[in-house]
């Protein structure tokens, strides 16, 4: 079987059809398009079986990496987290803070030789955001259940409102 796959180089994406291999795979990450809002965080996830010095890099004219730990690339906060997880093996996750709209681009997740691009979009905060959830919940002397509405509207970063999501 053959995957077509996206690569990048210093000129942004292009596709490439290589071999599909059985098993799992030496470096791979939750997801290769990620948003976030002006202010905000995005956090992602780079699953690997090989070893080596572990890095986040911005891809631009010139190539900006945050080596192992924490750093900033474009004047952005980054940490990395080396942990371990039960099924998947070594996780490194990365966290960028205080997103700008300049952040939005290509971006790539290391480990040693290894990398896999990763796009990053950052828009623009509104100043209102919210979500409506309907929760059931069961009083103790009735033993049929009501929906209630709650509001999940929480605080931004620059004070406006942004929807809560719990994935």
């Amino acid at each position: 079987s053959v995957v077509t796959k996206k690569t990048l180089d210093h000129s942004g994406p292009s596709l490439v059809s290589v071999p599909l291999c059985s098993g799992t795979p030496e470096l791979y990450v939750d997801q290769q398009e990620v948003t976030g809002v002006e202010g905000g965080r995005v956090i992602v996830k780079c699953y690997y079986r090989s070893t080596g010095n572990r890095k986040w890099c911005k891809i631009r004219d010139s190539v900006q990496c945050v080596w192992e730990n924490s750093g900033t690339t474009e004047g952005k906060s980054v940490t990395l987290q080396q942990t371990t997880d039960a099924t998947r093996g070594n996780v490194l996750t990365v966290t960028m803070s205080g997103l700008k709209m300049e952040n939005t681009g290509w971006y790539r997740c290391g480990v040693g030789e290894l990398t896999m691009p990763v796009h990053i979009t950052v828009r623009q905060q509104t100043t209102t955001q919210s979500t409506t959830t309907m929760t059931t919940t069961q009083s103790p002397t009735s033993p049929t259940a009501e929906p209630v509405q709650t509001d999940n509207t929480v605080q931004g970063p620059e004070g406006g409102k942004e929807k809560d999501t719990v994935r």
